[in-house]
């Protein structure tokens, strides 16, 4: 039996060393591969779990001690590994702590040293701190008490099961109409669902005086582009529509989205209003007031880096044939397309943000339609690259993940504060929420 204890215990060492050494080192590379995915199954939650991992692995080894693992070669081995592990992981975690000044030095870089003062005095109480410890050993518990969270609503009339969206609206309404945060999940247009990705950043602003929706839309290979575009504008025009029904104001919306998200947000971005990608509602106003793209794919045609691979992926799983013959619609999913196509009193501000360890799509790539958007773009452009944060950085909570919630927060309080003077409308203020954390 101790033979076994020991074996088993080395096992989970080595799977152990494996979060932490993921978490730490970077793969780079400019395409995925299989090397790339296996690094990120580890690596994402060795990085952003790694309180709660840390934890386990002490009690495995308090564990595997106990039962004598450690009176075999085996167990002493895994006991040496359990102890690296929790060591690389503690570190991965300390790497974490700046993160928040990162994002920080972006913003007064943008808008000098007191842009704090810019945010509408009525919700600077609202800028309430997330960085709550004790939720990082509960990374996947969203729900909050004061967010009423009503699913399932379809966007589209006789629509497709990918179709619906979710709604988290205050359960204190606010004394006016609330600024929406629409968000599209990622998911390499082929997976993904809706209330699953980027739910800390949603429940805190729904708890926190907005008016959140999430958004499905129709997935690959089932669908071919531009069906995901349409989809997102669709649930755009939706969301202006009904927005105030649930104490949205349809004027201000601001959309975010990770991955593939990232690119779908991105693009439905510069092409506000465009009547080819609206078919059947070209008069619809799928304008939106502010952009954040987390961790986004934006090249779609090798524009930074030949990707003979992904443009082989995107023929055979997400356009509906190759790029010879379907080429305005490929140029026309290339965000970089509609850099010059948007009038500068109509350009949304947009927030870049990557992690340096993204083991999916290059931080390379992000700095390229930085320099893209500053070269061509009309509208303002702030970018953020966290160090050591990987692919999908923000889909629990956790150190790095709570400041990033933090700083999108005082963005987007930023830049409603700045659309409300600009067209003379009141900040809607909001009440403090007091019914505590999830």
């Amino acid at each position: 039996m101790q033979s076994v204890t020991a074996w088993v215990f080395l096992l989970l060492g080595l799977i152990g060393v494996l979060f932490a050494l993921c978490a730490l080192v970077a793969v780079r590379g400019q395409t995925t591969s299989r090397l790339s995915m296996w690094h990120l199954a580890f690596g994402l939650p060795g990085s952003e779990l790694s309180t709660l991992l840390a934890t386990i692995g002490v009690g495995l080894a308090i564990a595997g001690w106990s039962l004598g693992a450690g009176e075999r070669l085996p167990g002493r081995t895994g006991l040496v590994l359990h102890g690296v592990a929790v060591v690389g992981l503690l570190w991965a975690l300390w790497r974490a702590r700046g993160a928040g000044e990162v994002f920080d030095a972006a913003f007064r870089k943008a808008w000098g040293p007191d842009y704090r003062h810019e945010i509408a005095p009525s919700r600077r109480a609202l800028l309430e701190r997330k960085l709550r410890p004790a939720r990082w050993w509960k990374p996947f518990a969203f729900r909050h008490p004061a967010v009423d969270w009503k699913r399932h609503l379809p966007y589209v009339a006789g629509a497709h099961p990918q179709q619906y969206l979710d709604l988290l609206v205050p359960r204190v309404r606010a004394s006016g109409p609330m600024p929406v945060l629409l968000n599209i999940h990622g998911g390499g247009w082929m997976i993904g669902r809706k209330g699953t990705q980027a739910m800390p950043l949603l429940m805190h602003l729904a708890s926190h005086g907005w008016l959140v929706v999430d958004a499905d839309y129709r997935l690959s290979p089932g669908a071919r582009m531009p069906a995901h575009i349409v989809d997102v504008k669709q649930a755009i025009a939706w969301t202006r529509q009904h927005a105030a029904e649930y104490g949205g104001d349809p004027r201000f919306i601001a959309i975010t989205g990770g991955s593939a998200g990232g690119h779908l947000v991105a693009l439905a971005g510069l092409t506000g209003n465009q009547a080819q990608l609206q078919p059947g509602f070209e008069a619809a106003d799928t304008s939106v007031q502010v952009v954040i793209p987390f961790y986004g794919k934006y090249d779609m045609l090798g524009e930074h880096q030949p990707d003979p691979p992904f443009a082989d992926f995107m023929e055979e799983k997400l356009m509906p044939g190759a790029r010879h013959a379907h080429d305005a619609l490929w140029r026309a999913m290339h965000p970089a397309t509609h850099l010059r196509g948007v009038e500068a009193e109509r350009a949304p501000p947009i927030l870049v943000l990557h992690g340096t360890h993204d083991q999916l799509i290059s931080v390379a790539e992000a700095r390229w339609f930085v320099a893209e958007l500053r070269k061509e773009y009309a509208g303002e452009v702030v970018y953020v690259e966290l160090p050591y944060a990987h692919h999908a950085w923000d889909l629990s909570h956790s150190l790095r993940g709570d400041f990033s919630v933090e700083a999108t927060q005082r963005y987007l309080e930023f830049q409603y504060a700045r659309w409300c003077r600009r067209h003379g409308v009141e900040p809607t203020s909001s009440q403090v929420p007091g019914s505590g954390a999830p």
